[in-house]
């Protein structure tokens, strides 16, 4: 059968666009292009195969398009596939960030984060625990307590260096001497637990400064307040003037004498035996505390020593504890030791307890060392004869 001869409008010029599927010829080759440009980039099924052309293989090479490919077809159709991965890729996620976002999801913890996990630890501690971690923020010396970083930091790495150890102890050391100069004139300033568990800094008065109030306070009681260096004005009439005048000189007597001078002299004695305590580990600290084990043992023992230091300090009459435990309210009709022993843990409107953990274990410690230190001072004062009258025997 011989084939239909084809027409000049049917022929390849006339027939083919840049929108027309293209002709026959090499249409094979950019079926098989198209096929697999399909099935990477669309889920739908391939596009059929295009019918070939009926003519005989010899029409086909006569025809002028035989030697040279079809830019235009192939052009418009890669550009409709690129621009449907561009769309894909706005849509979906790639692989590349899918396996990304879940490594980077956990960022590494910053300097707020590890002092709030400190801080969450310092609560979880026990009573004993309480106590000595208040105790070790007092005054220069723990290992684990850096007091000019208001930080604390447990196996620090700079443990290890044998440099970094000495320096340590020496700082302890001098720290305390710099705390016993300033308890002499205006005080010093010392680290507590707030209510939130953060290190917050105090400062306790020096015996000079001691001696400044007693004197503002005395002189305010004598001219009833006609002189108050304290006080944005001065009382006003008679009745005020005299409760004025025997606070202040209760405050000059009982606030001044009695308790803040013995106070001052107190801290000035501890910060003296700390610095010696914590000079003395620098030895150990040379030696065996190269070793993990002797480093854990010279910790120990200097870190409970110095504990045991600010307790008899504390519970010494005048201290700190002593002064709780000896506190009174008898508007509540409750006596010495029972008022402290009925304190909550935290009770902030006093100095005497805002700045430590009252807990259960130092109310218990420091009313028998307290009651303890009476009985001492009490045998001390019979044995050196100052309650004997003696003085008044007959020949």
């Amino acid at each position: 059968m011989r084939p239909a001869s084809v027409s000049s409008a049917d022929s390849p010029e006339n027939t083919l666009s840049p929108t027309s599927p293209p002709s026959s010829i090499d249409g094979q080759s950019f079926d098989k292009a198209l096929k697999a440009a399909s099935m990477e980039y669309s889920t739908s099924p391939p596009m059929p195969q295009l019918m070939s052309d009926p003519r005989p293989i010899s029409a086909q090479d006569a025809s002028p398009f035989s030697s040279m490919e079809t830019p235009k077809p192939a052009t418009s159709q890669a550009k409709a596939a690129a621009a449907y991965k561009q769309t894909q890729d706005r849509t979906s996620p790639t692989p590349s960030a899918a396996v990304t976002t879940p490594s980077t999801a956990p960022t590494a913890p910053t300097a707020p984060a590890a002092s709030t996990a400190t801080v969450a630890t310092a609560s979880q501690l026990s009573d004993f625990g309480k106590y000595k971690d208040d105790q070790l923020l007092r005054n220069p010396g723990g290992r684990d307590y850096y007091l000019d970083q208001k930080a604390v930091i447990p196996n620090a790495p700079e443990q290890k260096s044998f440099i970094s150890r000495i320096g340590k102890d020496i700082s302890s050391a001098l720290g305390n001497i710099k705390n016993f100069a300033g308890n002499i004139f205006l005080g010093s300033k010392f680290l507590y637990r707030g209510q939130n568990n953060e290190i917050l800094e105090g400062r306790q008065k020096g015996l000079l400064q001691t001696f400044g109030n007693f004197f503002k306070d005395l002189g305010s009681a004598l001219t009833f307040g006609a002189w108050h260096p304290d006080e944005s004005q001065a009382p006003k009439g008679f009745g005020n003037r005299m409760v004025y005048a025997s606070s202040k000189l209760k405050d000059a007597v009982l606030g001044g004498l009695i308790e803040g001078v013995p106070a001052s002299l107190t801290h000035m004695g501890k910060n003296l035996v700390l610095a010696g305590w914590h000079l003395a580990e620098v030895v150990p600290d040379a030696t065996i505390g190269n070793f993990d084990a002797g480093r854990k043992l010279t910790t120990s023992i200097f870190d409970n020593g110095h504990v045991l230091v600010e307790y008899i300090t504390d519970v010494m009459p005048f201290g700190d504890a002593w002064l709780r435990v000896h506190s009174s309210n008898f508007r509540e009709f409750q006596p010495p030791l029972l008022y402290n022993l009925k304190m909550p843990e935290r009770y902030m409107t006093d100095a005497r307890w805002n700045t430590v953990r009252n807990t259960p274990f130092r109310k218990t410690i420091e009313s028998l060392g307290a009651l303890l230190g009476d009985a001492a001072a009490l045998g001390l004062i019979g044995q050196t004869g100052f309650s004997s009258n003696r003085h008044n025997a007959l020949d």
